[in-house]
This record gives structure tokens, C-alpha cells and sequence, in this order.
């Protein structure tokens, strides 16, 4: 498995497509890991090289149980990608994934070539937003005692989406099987992070917004809001399609990866 070693001494959990393409650097979201860009390696790859990163507190990431928030996260694919030794990519994400994408480009604007935001904001949660994921993600998931399938099965309705193959239930039975209390300083950052919106003017690469129709974590609203405070040239895609929800890039490849590939090779090389 290939990793990379940080300043602070986590170690990052990185797959990597190879192939001389651009890169397209990927980024998960909350509860998930890799495994859900891999209808993506398929469909994007061999004409762009996919590399998608585990962050701290998920998937075979190991990080020293230190706080962090998405500035560090942003640094860490940074370490990745200079790993790798490239130069321009592509940076996108779902959701915690967006945010860390967002924080790359402005770390690094002259080296993203475009962003990939997909049930993505730039702005703080309200205090309600707040009372509620410190109830759900830290009170019920990370530190309570209810039966993991019993908290997990409504969060994939949502968080997940999908009505065919399974899609909920890889994620449940990853789920039930691992630690639940390792997501403590994940959902910290989560819940806790500031809002980025006021900075986001500055980033001036094209950017490809998507959510499902169907996405209760995330509004249109939203999508629009994002799409408005960015400073470079945006295109929104909406997937309606039933069970498009959360998700989106992991139960409608179909449907979303076409729409990706399109846009990618638009890009100016």
C-alpha cells in the first residue's frame, strides 16, 4: 500500500491509477474512504490518472491523534501530490472533500487546474447545523452505545442514496466492522471549521459543481451559493435521477462521469 509520511508523522494512504493523463486528485467524504472513487478509476482512467487520498480518520490513513482541521487536510494531499512529483492537477471532492479541495487551490492556486465540487459548500454551519451534527455524528455515532446498524442504516439513506447494487451496504458493513469512536476528531473538524466564502472570490480555475437530486445532506441552494462566490468560470450539473442523492459520483457513475469527462477535457492544457 503506498503512503506518505507527514511533517507531523501521519501517514497518508494515497491510490494511484499511474498512466501519463492529467491528474485528477480526489478527495472523500465524511464516514467514507477511497473505495468510493472507484467507479471513477474505471471511467476516467486511462485518459486522466486518478489518485484518491484517505483522509486522517478514515479508510488505512494513520495519523498521531492530534486535532486537525482542513487547512492541515489540504496540506496533506499537497505532501501526496508532491510525493508524486506533479506539478498541475485537478482537485475534487464530496462534500469534506470540496472543502479540502477548496483549501488546496487557495494554498496553491497556480497549481490547480480545475475543481471538482460535489455537494460542497465554502461557509460555516449555523448554529442549528452545528446542535444537530453534534447530536448525530459525535453524541450517537462516535460515542454512544446504540447498535452501529441502528445509527448507521438511516445516515446511509441520506448520506449514501442509491436504490440498486448494494451501494448503502458496502458502506453498513464497513461500517459495523470498524472503530467508531476513530471518526472523534474528524467530526471535530467538521462541525467545528470556519468558513472559507469570503476567500473564495480569489480562486479564479473553472469548476465543475454537481449534486443528486435527491441529496437531503445538501440543497441546490447551496450549489448555487458555492457556484456564485467562486471567481472563476462555473458549470452546475443536477443529477435527477431517482436514488441520486449524497453520493451522487458513487451510485450514478453513469451519469456523473460523462458529465465529468466532458468538462475535464475542456480544460485549457
Amino acid at each position: 500500500m503506498p503512503y506518505v509520511t507527514t511533517d507531523d508523522g501521519a501517514r497518508i494512504h494515497y491510490r494511484d491509477t499511474g498512466g501519463g493523463g492529467y491528474a485528477v486528485v480526489l478527495m472523500h467524504g465524511i464516514f467514507l474512504d477511497t473505495d468510493m472513487w472507484a467507479p471513477q478509476e474505471a471511467s476516467l482512467a486511462p485518459d486522466y490518472r486518478v489518485i484518491s487520498i484517505d483522509a486522517r480518520g478514515h479508510g488505512l490513513t494513520e495519523d498521531p491523534d492530534t486535532p486537525f482541521d482542513y487547512w492541515r487536510l489540504a496540506w496533506d494531499v499537497w505532501a501526496v501530490v508532491d510525493h508524486l512529483k506533479l506539478d498541475k492537477i485537478v482537485a475534487g471532492g464530496l462534500f469534506q472533500g470540496g472543502w479540502i479541495a477548496l483549501r488546496m487551490a487557495l494554498l496553491y492556486p497556480s497549481r490547480v487546474r480545475g475543481l471538482i465540487l460535489i455537494g460542497s459548500r465554502a461557509d460555516a454551519y449555523e448554529v442549528d447545523e452545528r446542535v444537530a451534527y453534534e447530536q448525530i455524528l459525535m453524541d450517537t455515532w462516535i460515542l454512544g452505545d446504540t447498535p452501529m446498524e441502528a445509527v448507521a442504516a438511516p445516515i446511509a439513506a441520506q448520506l449514501i442514496g442509491g436504490d440498486r447494487e448494494g451501494h448503502r451496504r458496502v458502506w453498513l458493513d464497513k461500517w459495523n466492522a470498524g472503530d467508531r469512536r476513530r471518526l472523534r476528531l474528524a467530526g471535530r473538524a467538521l462541525i467545528d471549521r470556519e468558513g472559507i466564502e469570503h476567500m473564495i472570490k480569489d480562486i479564479t480555475a473553472p469548476a465543475l459543481l454537481m449534486h443528486g437530486s435527491g441529496d437531503q445532506v445538501f440543497t441546490p441552494a447551496r450549489t448555487a451559493a458555492l457556484a456564485q462566490q467562486l471567481g472563476g468560470p462555473t458549470q452546475v450539473e443536477t443529477i435527477d435521477e431517482i436514488g441520486a442523492a449524497h453520493a451522487v459520483t458513487w451510485t450514478h457513475p453513469e451519469l456523473t462521469d460523462p458529465l465529468i469527462l466532458t468538462w475535464l477535457d475542456s480544460l485549457p492544457s
